[in-house]
């Protein structure tokens, strides 16, 4: 799958407050999230500088990352996916990543702690998340953006396979849209 070994793909959804693992690469486990995590995902979003292309650098506050990981433990529960917890493989929450529903499509998406910057795991992420779309099929597309400005995001997205389609605006901001490419296109 990638330079860093394979990915092990596993479809787990989860009420309990037990972990379970969706799909390992050689550095990196994707998750379910368990209510217990409001700590370490609070630690993630807290962080100026992993929050300068999601909140514009303003740390994200405690009543919303509490609203985040509510939906994310439902959207485990239904659809099915959502922007799983990342940890490395001793265990310590790195970051999330996975997708969201955006109208009909599946938008692809990860943060990662700022310590796990340049080590290539948003591209190995990225590319086992893209797998993972392909392997579970949906009626819609395959999609993400990131911040015009962000040109390792963009880089990432590109190497994961998406294609550039446009600049368009999202509340002030130029985003940078990438679609991903139809099987056998």
């Amino acid at each position: 799958m990638s330079k860093h070994g394979s990915v092990t793909r596993l479809t787990v959804v989860s009420t309990a407050r037990t972990r379970l693992t969706t799909w390992t690469t050689a550095r990196t486990r994707l998750t379910t999230w368990t209510p217990d995590d409001f700590a370490d995902l609070h630690e993630l979003h807290a962080d100026p500088a992993v929050m300068t292309f999601l909140r514009r650098g303003t740390p994200e506050p405690p009543e919303e990352t509490h609203r985040r990981l509510d939906t994310y433990l439902r959207e485990q529960e239904s659809p099915g996916w959502t922007k799983w917890r990342v940890e490395d493989l001793s265990g310590q929450m790195i970051g999330r990543a996975g997708f969201s529903p955006l109208r009909k499509d599946r938008e692809l998406g990860y943060t990662l702690a700022q310590h796990t910057w340049g080590e290539g795991l948003a591209t190995e992420i990225a590319r086992a998340l893209v797998q993972w779309h392909r392997d579970h099929p949906f009626d819609g597309s395959g999609v993400a953006y990131a911040e015009s400005g962000n040109l390792a995001s963009r880089r990432v997205l590109e190497k994961a396979g998406f294609n550039f389609v446009g600049e368009r605006d999202q509340g002030g901001h130029p985003q940078a849209f990438y679609e991903l490419p139809a099987i056998g296109a």
